[in-house]
This record gives structure tokens, C-alpha cells and sequence, in this order.
């Protein structure tokens, strides 16, 4: 079984000091452009921005509401200033991460994160897309075939009647016929001894897992000002498709602290056991032929006939000074195996999200 984890949100701490980076959950990809401010993808349809204003009218210019800056100098910093009303300080309570918006849905990696929440942190998801394996063809050599030994019953009248003797005919080597005049013989096919067929085929290709409902939170890192010690500034009306209420995060399954009471609990790995059953290779459709060849000479020069060792009885032999048996493997093996197989399922570590609405 393969396990396919993100990384501890502990190490997310170190993350969020940065103004933009990205966050690479191992095989469920983020968008690796933080800070990008263009249009979200399908699961948005539209720009991911927050709702409240962020001008003013200071001698300085516009107050950005989330850098950690009086753009405006007016003295006043992020949430402290008038101009930025629809914001509020947010206290972030201990051990937990934000704060931040939460888009919950398809397609996460299209989402892009607003311009003042620039660094997103991918948090899993639930429902994992169970898509099967992609097999490769499962194929058989030629087959290595052992016949057994051939035999031939030869009768000395007519029609396979009378007096008989069955012989053990030597294979692929020239024997001479002396004191045998037969009137009929009969023989068979040899059985299979042993076939044996090399497989191949039947490697796995594995779709990348992904959660039919994806999370992602953008963050505003953490240069905002304006707020108390241990809190931080968040707008206080998230545009579509972002949830609304400022998040936090935290891994594990946890309660939502007091004032945090909307719980999203997203899965943060994936049990995934998909694969293709062994290729092997089923000889049942391999025989064995016999070709009894005669020869007007001895040494098995200048043949003259040739009848194949087929259960019916031979009664027209003609006269042969030598005689020659070849034995050769029919048939082919047929493939079995390379199917899909296995599963994939929410994995045991989890990442829980708590908004406040």
C-alpha cells in the first residue's frame, strides 16, 4: 500500500513568515503562483477577491489593509485605520494557524488566491476520486512446449486389424525400416508433456489521487497590522468562491475553538493500494504434432511422402528404405491477468478548518 501524505501544518509556520511562496502537498498539486490575482478557475468562475475597501485618503495615498504598512501616513496601521472598516483584528487562538479564507471544492489547484491572502496552503480534501489503474496488455512469448514420447501402432493386415505391435518412434533422427512390412499403422499426436510461456505486461499507471471536494486556504501571512498582540487583521466579507468568515487551521482532528464554530475536517493523506493483477500466461491451448516423413533411400534421402500422426488409421504406407518423425509444438498461450484492481481512500491524517461567520 502506498501512502501519500502532506506535510505537517506544525511546518507551516515557517511558511506563513513568508510574504509569498507555494506549498507542494506532495501529489495533490497546488497552483504554484501565490500572489496571482487573476481569475479563478471553474470552481470559482470569477475573481477571488475580498469585499471590503481598502482606499483612503491620507497624504501618503491608498491604505492597503493587510501588508503591515501606513501606505497612507496618517499613523494609523492595517486594521487601526479608519480606511479600513471592513476589516477587523482576529485573534488567532494558541496552536492553531491563520488567520485565513477556505475555499472548499473541485479543482483547487485552479483557484487562484486573492492578491492581499497570497500564500495558500493546500489542506487536502474529502472524498477522494477512486479512478482506476490504467493497465498495460498482458502478453505471452512463444511457448516452450516438452512433448512426450510417439508411438504408433502397427498392424500387419489392412484397415488397422490383426496381429500389431506398438512402437516408440524416435524423434528428429533417421531410422532405417528393416523386416517391418505393415499393412496399416495407426498413431496420434504426442500429449503435452510440460509448456511452459513467459508473460508480460500488466504494469500500472496510476491517476495522480484527488478529492472531489478540495481545500485550500489563502493566507495573508503575517506582516498585517493594526491589532493586539497575538491577533491579525482579516476582512470581514470574503468574496465567491471562497467560504465567508475568516478560518484557522490546525492538523488533526480537532473542536473549533470558541467563536470558530463552522468545523471543516479535510483528509491530509490517501491509502492508496490500486495496481493490475500478475500477468500469466494459460497453455492450455499449446499441443503437439507429429510429421512422419518417408524416404526412398536410406540415410532419409529423396522423400516421398509425408502423413501426420492424427488417430486415423493408415493403411496406404508406401514403400520407404527410411523414415523420419518430427515433433513441433501448436497452439499458442493466452494471457490472463492485467486488470485494475485495488482502492483509494481518505487516509488517516487529518487537517481541521474552523471559520468564524
Amino acid at each position: 500500500m502506498r501512502r501519500s501524505a502532506f506535510p505537517s501544518v506544525t511546518a507551516l509556520v515557517a511558511l506563513l513568515a513568508a510574504s509569498a511562496c507555494t506549498q507542494d502537498f506532495d501529489q495533490f498539486n497546488p497552483l504554484p503562483s501565490p500572489g496571482s490575482s487573476g481569475s479563478s478557475g471553474g470552481a470559482g468562475g470569477g475573481q477571488a477577491t475580498t469585499t471590503a475597501g481598502t482606499t483612503g485618503s491620507g497624504a501618503g495615498g491608498t491604505e492597503q489593509c493587510l501588508n503591515g504598512d501606513d501606505d497612507d501616513r496618517d499613523g494609523d496601521v492595517d486594521c487601526a485605520d479608519d480606511d479600513c472598516s471592513g476589516f477587523t483584528c482576529v485573534a488567532v487562538p494558541e496552536g492553531w494557524q491563520g488567520p485565513g479564507i477556505l475555499y472548499a471544492g473541485p479543482a483547487a489547484a485552479d483557484v487562484d488566491c486573492p492578491a492581499d491572502f497570497p500564500t495558500r496552503v493546500d489542506v487536502g480534501g474529502r472524498d477522494p476520486v477512486d479512478e482506476p489503474a490504467t493497465c498495460s496488455p498482458c502478453s505471452c512469448g512463444a511457448p516452450d512446449v516438452e512433448c512426450e514420447a510417439p508411438r504408433a501402432t502397427v498392424y500387419r493386415g489392412d484397415a488397422c486389424d490383426g496381429f500389431n505391435a506398438t512402437l516408440e518412434v524416435p524423434v528428429d533422427r533417421c531410422f532405417v525400416v528393416e523386416g517391418i512390412d505393415p499393412g496399416s499403422y495407426r498413431a496420434a499426436a504426442p500429449d503435452v508433456d510440460a509448456a511452459r510461456c513467459e508473460a508480460s505486461g500488466g504494469e500500472a499507471t496510476l491517476p495522480p489521487p484527488r478529492f472531489a471536494t478540495a481545500g485550500l486556504v489563502c493566507s495573508p501571512g503575517t506582516d498585517t497590522g493594526g491589532c493586539e498582540a497575538g491577533e491579525a487583521c482579516a476582512p470581514r466579507e470574503i468574496d465567491a468562491p471562497f467560504e465567508q468568515g475568516v478560518c484557522i487551521w490546525r492538523e488533526g482532528e480537532r473542536r473549533c475553538p470558541d467563536g470558530f464554530d463552522e468545523r471543516h475536517e479535510f483528509a491530509s493523506s490517501v491509502d492508496d493500494d490500486r495496481g493490475c493483477t500478475r500477468c500469466t500466461c494459460d497453455a492450455d491451448d499449446v499441443g503437439c504434432a507429429a510429421t512422419l516423413t518417408f524416404f526412398e533411400e536410406d540415410g532419409c534421402q529423396t522423400p516421398i511422402a509425408t502423413a501426420s500422426f492424427d488417430g486415423a488409421c493408415a493403411e496406404d504406407i508406401p514403400p520407404a528404405a527410411s523414415l523420419s518423425l518430427e515433433v513441433t509444438a501448436t497452439g499458442r498461450c493466452q494471457p490472463r491477468g492485467g486488470a485494475p484492481t485495488g482502492t483509494i481512500e481518505a487516509g488517516d491524517d487529518k487537517i481541521t478548518v474552523c471559520c468564524a461567520r
